[in-house]
Formats: C-alpha cells, sequence, structure tokens
C-alpha cells in the first residue's frame, strides 16, 4: 500500500505504547525489533524510526482494525492525548474557510473554556476572577493545536496525558472480574485527565441544565453547575463564540487517550446552540454572584476498596480529589449495596461526587462517615423530569 504524502507517520514508542494499550503481546525483542501479536496477527515493529517500514506497520495494522491508513495513523499519534475536537458549525454548512475574526475568537475562546475548566478541576468556583490555577495553566501550556479538518471548521486540541506504570501481571487490579476483595488500590487520576474530564462535564452541564431546558436555572441548578466545573469564565468564553454571525452551533467530540481507562459513560459529544447565547450570558452574570459552593462536597475517582471484616456490614472507600486545591485523598464509609455499586462505578471508568461532613484525624486522610449523598458524576442531571437527587442511594 504507498503512502500518501500528507500522512503523518508515528514514531516506534507511539506504536508500541498503542498495541499494549490495545490488548497486544509482545514476543522478546529482536536486533531490528519486536513481533507483537493479538490472536491471529502479528506485527512487527521496529526499534528505529524508519518510514517504509513504520508505513508497513501502519498499513498492516489499519487491515487488522478495518479502518482506513489515516485514521489509524491519527489513532496511533495521538495513543497519549486525550483530543477534544471543536467543531464550529454554520447553517450553510462551513466548507473550506471561516471568517479570520471567528477563526480567531474561536481559537481564544476554546482555550479560555479550558483554561477555566482545569482550574476549576482543582478547586469549583463560581467565579474566578483572575485567580486561575498555576498547575492548570501548566497544563494549558503542555496542550496542541492540531490542524483543522475539511468539512467543517474542525480545531483538534491536545492534551497530554502521562502514560500509567505497567500494573504487575500477578497482582488484580480493580477492573478485574473478581470476588470482592478485601484491600484493593489503583493509580490516582493524572490531573490532565481531570481537566479534560472536568471540560467535558461543563459542556454536558451547560447542555443539560442551560440550553435544553430553555430557562434561567434554579439555585439549585446553579449549584450543580459548579460542583461539574461550570464558572463563570467558562460561559463567558462560550458566549464569545456563540455570538459569531458565522457559528450557528458549537461542537465538543472528545477521544480519550487509549493509554488509561477513559470515562466510559462521559459524554463524548455535546453540542450547543447558538440560539442560546443569551441565555448562557445571564447564567454568565449569575455567576458572578454566586458563593462558592460547599467545602463538604467533592468529585474524583476510586482508588481503594477495603472490606477487611466480612461480617462488617459497612464497607470503605477512598476517593482521589482535589480540596482547597491540592490533591488530597478522603475515605468514605458505604453500606455494602452502595459499596459493590461504587465497584461496578469504577469498573465502567466512572468518578463520583459525595457530599457529607469530613471527619478529620492527626495523620489521617478525612473521612465520610454517612454521606448525604453519593453517586456517579455522569448522574447528576435528570434532564427528562428536570429533577436533581438530593441524597445519595
Amino acid at each position: 500500500m504507498s503512502l500518501p504524502d500528507t500522512l503523518v507517520l508515528p514514531t516506534p514508542a507511539d506504536l508500541v505504547t498503542y498495541l499494549r494499550s490495545h490488548g497486544w503481546s509482545a514476543n522478546p525483542p529482536g536486533p531490528g525489533g519486536t513481533l507483537w501479536l493479538k490472536g491471529n496477527a502479528r506485527i512487527g515493529v521496529p526499534h528505529d524510526p524508519d518510514d517504509v517500514l513504520i508505513g508497513s506497520v501502519l498499513s498492516r495494522l489499519a487491515r487488522t482494525e478495518r479502518r482506513d491508513l489515516k485514521a489509524t495513523a491519527d489513532a496511533v499519534r495521538h495513543v497519549r492525548f486525550d483530543v477534544t475536537n471543536l467543531r464550529a458549525v454554520n447553517d450553510y454548512r462551513i466548507i473550506d474557510k471561516i471568517p479570520l475574526e471567528t477563526a480567531t475568537k474561536l481559537i481564544s475562546s476554546a482555550r479560555t473554556m479550558l483554561r477555566a475548566t482545569a482550574t476549576t478541576a482543582r478547586w469549583e468556583r463560581a467565579q474566578i476572577a483572575g485567580g486561575y490555577s498555576r498547575i492548570g495553566d501548566e497544563v494549558i501550556r503542555e496542550a496542541f493545536m492540531g490542524h483543522t479538518e475539511r468539512g467543517s471548521f474542525i480545531i483538534p486540541v491536545l492534551v497530554p496525558v502521562p502514560e500509567p506504570e505497567q500494573p504487575n501481571p500477578e497482582r488484580p487490579t480493580l477492573y478485574d472480574d473478581q470476588a470482592e476483595p478485601v484491600v484493593h488500590n489503583a493509580p490516582p487520576e493524572p490531573f490532565e485527565r481531570r481537566a479534560v474530564r472536568t471540560f467535558a462535564q461543563s459542556m454536558q452541564a451547560v447542555h443539560d441544565l442551560i440550553v435544553e431546558p430553555g430557562r434561567m436555572p434554579n439555585t439549585d441548578h446553579i449549584h450543580e453547575l459548579v460542583y461539574r466545573g461550570v464558572s463563570r469564565e467558562f460561559c463567558t468564553a462560550l458566549v464569545n463564540v456563540l455570538d459569531e454571525n458565522a457559528i450557528s452551533e458549537f461542537e465538543t467530540i472528545v477521544e480519550w487517550a487509549p493509554v488509561m481507562p477513559a470515562p466510559d459513560t462521559m459524554p463524548r459529544q455535546v453540542s450547543i446552540s447558538a440560539q442560546a447565547v443569551d441565555l448562557v450570558r445571564s447564567v454568565a452574570d449569575r455567576l458572578r454572584q454566586q458563593r462558592t459552593p460547599s467545602k463538604h462536597v467533592f468529585s474524583g475517582t476510586i482508588i481503594q476498596f477495603r472490606h477487611e471484616n466480612h461480617d462488617d456490614p459497612f464497607g470503605e472507600i477512598t476517593v482521589s480529589t482535589m480540596r482547597r486545591g491540592r490533591p488530597s485523598e478522603v475515605r468514605v464509609r458505604l453500606p455494602l449495596d452502595t459499596y459493590r455499586e461504587a465497584w461496578e462505578w469504577h469498573n465502567a471508568g466512572r468518578a463520583v461526587l459525595v457530599e457529607g461532613l469530613i471527619r478529620r484525624s492527626p495523620g489521617k486522610p478525612g473521612t465520610v462517615d454517612n454521606p448525604a449523598r453519593f453517586q456517579p458524576l455522569d448522574e447528576l442531571m435528570l434532564p427528562d423530569s428536570g429533577q436533581l437527587p438530593t441524597s445519595g442511594p
């Protein structure tokens, strides 16, 4: 198969990471490369960046995965990136050009939106007021913008995600199908992934609680927006995009880096019509006056399960979260039915939200003994009824 001149090839390291994260296993390396196997398929990956050999590997991989060469090359090159595709849509369909002013505003506003969620991923707040997170800004500095794609004005924003350490194959993980463990640990969610997840959450929250109902959210819904990571700055930047005459709809599509489990239940694609611009603007003004949410509401991923005494009707999980802008771990004591349900949520890659009084002991993580609310973060909104859950299971 001849390779197009415009095809951008991945590195051998990207190929190795991609194959490993997609279930391929490696034979012992030889002098020129390594043979990788998956079922009846075999692919040899060279050690050195030889374009001809890498092109041949890509062609074989594309045939194995039954997709075109460019899509395969892009997937391999982006294996370590969470990619958010920002798409500007117009009624007459943007094909190969867009007004320069609109493109400039779209890129600038997209950066502000991601910067805002990289801050609220550390500490939820209704208004940032210039107090952007230093660590969040480091994520922005490390991000890339890919080339726009023909067919509409699409800007891929690439956020690098650190590759986790390879697990010990003899040690079970939280993703294994096994009996309930006594004590088990998992690595915390990298902040880079948390920042992109917060961006996706914020877009979905704006859609579910502002755009879809078509009315000003009540106070409880405003709180839910903030819990999801929405801030005045995020809404103001979104207004700047929706207010452009050349844009009738703003859409985001997230492609999670395969190097770590994806939050499968998090919506990948969200579209917001420009007709909602005045409503989003009003919410931005409302967030300017909004107080900071309760310090006893937090969200994050589950990194530990503990149930050491089989006679104990309660189990304990540990949530990796951000408290006052710093990485933190909080233990949550749960009835066994909820504890086992939390296991299923974790296996599905779902972050959780917890509300409850945090009890502190010297030298130990804080503990929530009786959460008033405990549920997957992606279940905060019930668009059909317009109601929000007020207590945990």
